[in-house]
C-alpha cells in the first residue's frame, strides 16, 4: 500500500464530520463482543472506533501504519481513556507483533482488502493465531458488487490496481473461504459507511464470527 496515498487521505478525512463518530459497523458489531476484554483494532485510522470501544469498557490496542493517522489518533485520546487505549504502529502485511491468543476480539474496519490473495491468507492466519479460542473476529470489507470495481485494472481475481492504491473485493463466498476455523455469526452484504451513505451504496461485506479451533 502507498503511505503517500494514506497521508493524503487522512488529511482529507480530518475535515469531514464523521471522522470522530464511531462507524456504523462498530456500533453493529459490539453487540456480539464479550462484555469486557482486550480488543485489537487493525487499521484503526484516526481511532474513532477504538475510542468507542474503550468508552464501552474494553482495553484497546489501536493500530495503523500511517504516521498522520497515528498522530491524530494519539492526540484524540482523552485523559479518561489514557489507560484504556494503546496506539501502536503496525503494518498488516508483516507478522503481527502480538502473542498467541492475546486478544478477546479482533476488529478490522475496511483495512483487510488491500492485499493480494497470498498476503491476505497470511494476514488471516496471523489474526487467528493471536485471537483467543472463543474470541470474536469482526471485519468489514469491500464488496464485488461495488460499482467502482469497473474503474480499476484487474491484476488477479477480485484484486484491482487504481494507480495510487490496490484494492481487493470480497463476496460472502470468498470471505467464507478465509474463515473456516470460525463459527459464523454474521456474514452478509449489508455493510455501510458514512462515505457510502451519500452514494447510496449499502453492500459492504460484514463478518462476525467466533474462533472455534
Amino acid at each position: 500500500m502507498s503511505k503517500q496515498y494514506w497521508t493524503k487521505a487522512h488529511a482529507s478525512y480530518s475535515q469531514v464530520d464523521w471522522i470522530k463518530k464511531p462507524s456504523h459497523f462498530a456500533k453493529f458489531a459490539i453487540q456480539y463482543f464479550p462484555k469486557d476484554g482486550k480488543i485489537l483494532d487493525l487499521g484503526a485510522g484516526q481511532g474513532q472506533d477504538s475510542r468507542f470501544f474503550a468508552k464501552s469498557g474494553y482495553q484497546v490496542t489501536s493500530t495503523d501504519y500511517e504516521k498522520l493517522a497515528l498522530g491524530v489518533n494519539e492526540s484524540n485520546i482523552t485523559p479518561e481513556l489514557k489507560d484504556k487505549v494503546v496506539v501502536k504502529e503496525v503494518d498488516l502485511s508483516e507478522k503481527l507483533p502480538f502473542y498467541n491468543q492475546e486478544f478477546d476480539v479482533i476488529y478490522a474496519h475496511l483495512s483487510l482488502h488491500y492485499f493480494n490473495l497470498a498476503t491476505t491468507r497470511k494476514i488471516f492466519e496471523e489474526i487467528r493465531r493471536i485471537l483467543k479460542i472463543n474470541g470474536i473476529f469482526a471485519f468489514l470489507v469491500n464488496s464485488t458488487s461495488d460499482p467502482e470495481i469497473s474503474e480499476g485494472k484487474m491484476i488477479e481475481k477480485d484484486y484491482y490496481d487504481y494507480d495510487t492504491i490496490l484494492r481487493r473485493y470480497f463476496s460472502p463466498e470468498s470471505a467464507k473461504e478465509l474463515i473456516q476455523e470460525y463459527e459464523t455469526i454474521v456474514l452478509d452484504a449489508k455493510g455501510e459507511t458514512y462515505k457510502d451513505d451519500k452514494k447510496g451504496v449499502h453492500n459492504l461485506i460484514r463478518y462476525i464470527g467466533k474462533r472455534i479451533s
